[in-house]
């Protein structure tokens, strides 16, 4: 009976750290959706307009809370600058939107990021 209560209390804290591992992620954002959110900016960054919309501020904004760790602040910096670079942003626009949006980014979209500096 001692091993089995003692088995039993292994398997609850090995699984309440499997949740808070999964729960640690469960706001991780991948690049696809990193992309997707800022795509009402992509007018914008490349020099279509002038204007930064309602939902480029919205989505940069939320993009913001998303990542946190440093792991997931180089790799959506990776991804944002391959992006930038697909989609030929102008770099002075993107280094703008911040500013624009009146928030603070942890990872810049930027071509010539040097994601290896976060």
């Amino acid at each position: 009976m001692k091993m089995s209560c003692k088995k039993m209390v292994s398997s609850v804290i090995i699984g309440i750290m499997v949740l808070a591992l999964v729960a640690s992620h469960a706001n991780a954002i991948t690049c696809t959706e990193a992309i997707s959110t800022l795509m009402p900016c992509k007018d914008y960054l490349i020099g279509k307009s002038n204007f930064v919309s309602v939902p480029c501020c919205t989505g940069a904004s939320a993009l913001n809370g998303k990542v946190k760790t440093k792991p997931e602040l180089k790799s959506m910096c990776e991804c944002l600058k391959k992006a930038a670079a697909a989609l030929h942003v102008i770099p002075e626009r993107a280094k703008s939107l911040p500013g624009i949006c009146k928030i603070t980014t942890p990872v810049p979209i930027d071509p010539n990021a040097d994601c290896n500096s976060i």
